[in-house]
């Protein structure tokens, strides 16, 4: 029997799983509220809709006789995905009742210290807390952070500074900063939109260490490593989470920290029942153990294509198998091996000053390169961006080497020589400070 599939988004992330689905010999239907998403070209059937309106898009599933539904890159394509086939009666990796392990950082972080691991100190704090004009406004008892050990006294918020204050139900990096003392959290609950805080946020001590990316797949509840990156950071400024500029696969740690991943997800998934499927997590390797930042039912995206340029397994392809071909897709997993060959990098060019695009003939000379396997920018001359945006990088270039030095070495060139200028000659990309960073666990 055809498969009849539902892919949820439409983005350019999705057109690889489209144009794969289609090559397969699959009915395929994307739906999402973007019209102009690149990946409507490719597929049967497109639809408008809200993925959120969980009640349409079951409806649009019955009506185009969907038998399988699929989607990654993204938490909430993931959790409707999951809420859309348990309300229009399709197979899921996951349930419902899976969700909270996965979409809630409050509820990953208690499953986390039940199990033993680590996490950065995590809280919820309220606006009266910090607002009432002394020093002496501390957290209840009854607030203790996630970690602290029954019957011990909670911590003060500003002893685990630097902090991280976001609120409690955003996404992304909105309402997000660095804060250092009692001063600024108030000056954040004062600043901040209270549409987006209703007076409350989360404050989680901020990790050190080495950030690794995580890929993985859960085969009858047995986890299997697919990928493991090093996620480059640096300062743009004290108040600002540290700017992601490359992911580098394999992490240069990779022989120490892949055999405590895997376990620790292996203990994740058999707590929330997990018995198929993707599953990745961010993280901090030390030098001895693991920091938890996040673990998600999905894959990462804006570079998943990396794990196939070092591996040769395409993560579009592991996905179809799960829903197309399961038995296929386990015999493709048995040859895996997570560290692969060679170096792949996704080198991410970010804005960070408004401005009106005059001249970034360097960015676009990336896609001729030597050693570039993929290049996309977000924009052309005469475009405005600003702090961040409005696209989510101002470009990004994809690289292999033959090792890890050469990949070092082509990322220290690419950030000294490229540059994108406004109309009075400034620069409008972040510049990281290598020597900072020094591509090392300090």
């Amino acid at each position: 029997m055809q498969k009849r599939l539902m892919i949820l988004g439409t983005l350019f992330e999705m057109t690889d799983l489209v144009k794969k689905a289609k090559a397969r010999g699959c009915y395929t239907v994307v739906c999402d509220g973007n019209a102009d998403g690149p990946a409507r070209a490719w597929a049967d059937r497109g639809y408008v809709a809200d993925v959120r309106d969980v009640d349409r898009i079951a409806e649009i599933c019955r009506k185009e006789k969907i038998n399988a539904i699929i989607t990654s890159f993204s938490d909430i394509m993931f959790e409707m995905m999951v809420r859309i086939a348990d309300r229009a009666g399709i197979p899921c990796y996951a349930k419902p009742e899976m969700l909270p392990a996965y979409r809630d950082k409050q509820v990953t972080k208690k499953i986390c210290r039940e199990l033993g691991l680590h996490v950065p100190e995590f809280r919820r704090t309220k606006a009266e807390e910090w607002l009432c004009g002394t020093e002496a406004c501390r957290p209840e008892a009854d607030e203790r952070p996630f970690g602290s050990e029954s019957g011990d006294e909670s911590p003060d918020p500003w002893k685990i500074y630097p902090a991280v204050i976001k609120p409690v139900d955003s996404y992304g990096s909105r309402g997000l900063r660095v804060v250092w003392s009692p001063e600024e959290i108030r000056e954040w609950f004062r600043g901040t939109d209270p549409e987006l805080t209703h007076g409350e946020a989360l404050l989680e001590s901020v990790s050190r260490g080495q950030e690794l990316n995580v890929q993985a797949a859960v085969v009858d509840g047995k986890v299997q490593l697919l990928s493991l990156a090093d996620r480059m950071t640096a300062e743009l400024d004290r108040n600002t989470i540290r700017v992601n500029y490359a992911n580098i696969y394999p992490s240069r740690y990779f022989d120490q920290a892949a055999p405590v991943v895997t376990d620790i997800l292996q203990k994740y998934v058999e707590k929330t029942g997990q018995k198929q499927g993707p599953v990745a997590m961010q993280c901090f390797w030390d030098g001895t153990k693991i920091e938890i930042g996040e673990i998600a039912a999905r894959f990462f995206g804006f570079e998943h294509e990396l794990t196939e340029y070092t591996t040769g397994l395409s993560l579009e392809d592991y996905l179809l198998d799960l829903v197309c071909s399961p038995d296929h897709g386990k015999e493709r997993l048995r040859s895996h091996s997570p560290k692969g060959s060679g170096c792949a990098a996704g080198i991410y060019l970010t804005s960070v000053r408004s401005g009106i695009i005059k001249n970034q003939d360097s960015v676009l000379d990336l896609a001729r390169q030597q050693g570039t396997v993929g290049f996309h920018p977000f924009y052309k001359a005469g475009d405005a961006v600003e702090r961040f945006g409005p696209a989510p990088y101002y470009a990004r270039c994809y690289f292999r080497t033959e090792n890890r030095e050469q990949m070092d070495e082509k990322i220290r060139a690419v950030m000294e020589t490229v540059h994108a200028l406004g109309e009075n000659g400034e620069e409008l990309l972040f510049r990281p400070d290598l020597q900072e960073t020094d591509m090392h666990v300090k």
